[in-house]
């Protein structure tokens, strides 16, 4: 007897599924642990090697009340522009749409590392394709705001300290950014600005036509390919998925590009208002926005590498370490990190997973419906 519930397991083999999922999932589940586990540490750590680290908790936790509002302001008008990506790139969608593909994808891909990308891009086709946005259409629009995310989180770091320089004659060389090696920032900043020069001419000679559309997929199709055979594992098809996106983004992006651009800088600067208002509140009057600019650009650019969720433990350490080396004190930078991650990234965490929430209750809700109806 076939089962007239569509959620109901295949009744030919239903340990063959759960095997799979098992599978497939606690990977990810231990990765997620051992991330945990790290970030722990690096806590740990710092509050062991550095004092104020305590201080800095009780700095946060009595800030003044006008600083704890303009925090809270900060962190809603960030929370709130975020979702604005979306319709910037498909016209016409609601703002509610936008919201829960937007905060969704954002949770999913925070929240687990290594792995979250590929399960969040998948999980906001799904809720535009809800919503009646064409199947090309979000394909465009998820891959355009993953390219602009990934361009500023790689670019901003070089920008930052471009514009130190020209305007505070600045630089970190010779410093301590709170015991980490600021030579080493200096470098991997530089290593992140190359890559991001690269990335954006292979976008745009990529986006230019499906001929060299092919001609980069092929290339890079024998660079990974040779990767994949190393490690004895099929490799993807790269080709299709190059040409793919330029036959969905191309048109997009040429028609998009201002508003997409615009609205991925005010969702990624948004969040700096907290960090602002938060150091205003514990007193570091000495760190200028440039400064707050450059440490948070540092911070984010670790969150590409997902050890831990959230980069919970890494990003902390280099944003306290780069307010340190720009003048706040240990404990002021700590309150800053801790009210960023309190008043901005956890609420913005758990309305995302409402809304994944949301939209799988919704879903189902739907294709009960079409099966009784």
């Amino acid at each position: 007897m076939i089962s007239s519930d569509p959620d109901a397991p295949a009744a030919a083999d239903p340990a063959e599924p759960r095997h799979r999922g098992v599978r497939s999932w606690l990977p990810k589940v231990i990765l997620g642990v051992v991330g945990l586990a790290l970030a722990y540490f690096i806590f740990r750590y710092m509050a062991e090697n550095f004092g104020g680290f305590e201080q800095g908790v009780q700095a946060a936790l009595s800030m003044p009340t006008g600083w704890t509002i303009a925090a809270i302001a900060g962190a809603i008008l960030a929370i709130a522009v975020y979702p604005l990506t979306a319709p910037a790139a498909i016209p016409g969608l609601g703002y509610v749409p936008a919201f829960v593909d937007r905060q969704g994808g954002f949770a999913i891909s925070t929240t687990i590392p290594f792995g979250g990308g590929p399960i969040a891009v998948g999980t906001q086709y799904a809720i535009l394709a809800k919503y009646g946005v064409p199947q090309r259409l979000a394909a465009a629009a998820v891959a355009a705001d993953a390219i602009w995310t990934y361009l500023m989180t790689f670019g901003a770091p070089g920008i930052a300290l471009l514009l130190l320089w020209i305007f505070e004659r600045r630089a970190l060389t010779g410093e301590s950014c709170g015991g980490i090696s600021c030579s080493t920032i200096d470098a991997i900043i530089i290593v992140a600005s190359i890559v991001c020069l690269v990335s954006i001419v292979a976008i745009a000679f990529v986006l230019r036509s499906r001929t060299n559309a092919e001609r980069v997929g092929n290339f890079a199709q024998g660079v990974i390919g040779g990767i994949f055979e190393f490690i004895k594992r099929t490799p993807p098809n790269v080709v299709e998925t190059v040409v793919g996106f330029n036959d969905t983004a191309a048109e997009m992006v040429g028609r998009r590009w201002l508003p997409i651009t615009l609205t991925n800088i005010l969702a990624q600067l948004t969040p700096m208002l907290v960090i602002l208002a938060a150091l205003r509140g514990v007193g570091a009057e000495g760190v200028t926005v440039l400064e707050v600019f450059a440490a948070f650009s540092v911070a984010l650019l670790l969150t590409t590498v997902p050890l831990a969720p959230g980069g919970a433990g890494t990003v902390d350490a280099a944003l306290i370490g780069m307010l340190v080396a720009f003048g706040a004190t240990y404990d002021q930078a700590v309150a800053a990190d801790v009210i960023w991650r309190a008043f901005f990234f956890l609420p913005q965490m758990v309305l995302g997973w409402l809304a994944v929430g949301l939209f799988g209750i919704t879903r189902r809700r739907a294709r009960r419906s079409a099966v009784r109806g």
